[in-house]
């Protein structure tokens, strides 16, 4: 695709065919970008709305290959992506990949991503490596008998996440524990947290940083159902750990967004975990200001400039829309002032993200029993 005088769009490369690679495809069509994705199937949610599917997997080294030839700039839906198709790739591609592959090897790693996040001061719970029964029970004593097990990779909503309690807990766990091949666990300090929070941040290749509005979102069977902001957190603490957020991103030379999902504890924060990547906390952005987390993501891995963020409302909220069924979802006629985000799935079942409700107004509290109140006319 060309425009008038030969020059030709940028072809934008997403990795994955989910719902966020869809929000990623649908501003890349508003930004007069084409977007080309690499999915298994030609019903999920991104192949159904870019220039151009090509049907593979992500996680093949020859697929990969093949995709990256086709564009000038690829991004991912997910971290998870296989470190070894990762490490097969050429170093002369012309395409570009960002955030750079060997920094999503490591961060999609919940230790190294841990030791990253030390090495950087960015606070955190007390964590532990484990590989072996004996090492988990070391660890349990350690945390004062009571810890989150986690495992190493391929871990999101929950899963593969366990609140042991007892040396009985871990003994149930021994066959995972254990089991070969496993890329191993985590044990971290359980932290009586009082609220989770989120902040958003994104880079450029010219070392340009903007942050997004800190968030409170609030989970559900392990699960975000409701995201609100902005939070005023008023404690010297959350200037400081702005700062320590930019320079980690300088220091990695990061570009794209990052999603620092957080814990608030007696007036303290501390980084739960990253996913680098857009991501479901940063969803009301597509709504409440005036520049949403997947245009700061292109124009970050493009090497445009960026702006900070700007809130158009007092208060926001986002409210995930989760598949309680097996039936084919229906609703009626929405407000005028809450927006709706369908990921168009093939398939609803229990628990699946099916699309979410943003809004806005005069504050977080008013827009998010706003979107309550629209949840209850849906049928999931």
């Amino acid at each position: 695709m060309k425009r008038k005088g030969g020059a030709r769009h940028p072809r934008v490369g997403l990795l994955g065919g989910g719902q966020l690679a869809r929000m990623l495809a649908l501003k890349a069509q508003d930004m007069g970008l084409e977007s080309q994705v690499l999915s298994s199937s030609a019903q999920d949610p991104a192949a159904r709305v870019c220039h151009h599917w090509v049907q593979g997997d992500p996680s093949c080294a020859q697929d990969l290959k093949s995709f990256l030839k086709q564009v000038d700039v690829a991004s991912f839906e997910s971290e998870f992506v296989s470190p070894e198709a990762l490490a097969k790739l050429p170093p002369n591609l012309k395409a570009k990949i960002q955030p750079r592959p060997e920094i999503m090897v490591e961060l999609q790693d919940r230790l190294s991503q841990k030791q990253l996040l030390k090495a950087h001061h960015l606070p955190s719970a007390d964590f532990h490596a484990v590989n072996t029964l004996a090492e988990a029970e070391q660890a349990l004593e350690a945390l004062s008998g009571e810890m989150i097990l986690k495992k190493r990779r391929f871990g999101y909503d929950g899963y593969g996440t366990f609140h042991v309690k007892s040396g009985k807990d871990l003994r149930a766990l021994r066959a995972q524990l254990e089991a070969p091949n496993s890329p191993g666990f985590i044990a971290e300090e359980r932290v009586a947290f009082q609220r989770e929070l989120a902040l958003l941040a994104c880079r450029n290749q010219t070392g340009q940083v903007v942050q997004f509005p800190l968030v409170e979102s609030y989970q559900q069977d392990k699960r975000c159902l409701w995201v609100k902001g902005p939070i005023d957190f008023a404690s010297p603490e959350f200037p400081q750990l702005q700062k320590k957020i930019s320079k980690f991103l300088k220091s990695l030379d990061y570009q794209g967004v990052m999603a620092f999902e957080l814990f608030e504890k007696e007036g303290r924060l501390l980084v739960n975990e990253l996913a680098p990547r857009v991501h479901n906390s940063g969803h009301y952005s597509l709504n409440a200001l005036d520049m949403d987390q997947f245009t700061a993501h292109l124009r970050a891995i493009l090497g445009w400039d960026l702006r900070p963020p700007k809130p158009l409302y007092p208060g926001f909220a986002m409210y995930n829309l989760l598949g309680s069924s097996n039936k084919p979802p229906s609703w009626g006629p929405l407000p005028q002032d809450v927006f709706l985000h369908w990921y168009d799935k093939f398939e609803n079942r229990p628990g699946r993200k099916m699309g979410h409700l943003n809004a806005a107004g005069p504050s977080a509290k008013q827009a998010l029993l706003r979107l309550k109140k629209t949840r209850k006319d849906f049928q999931l």
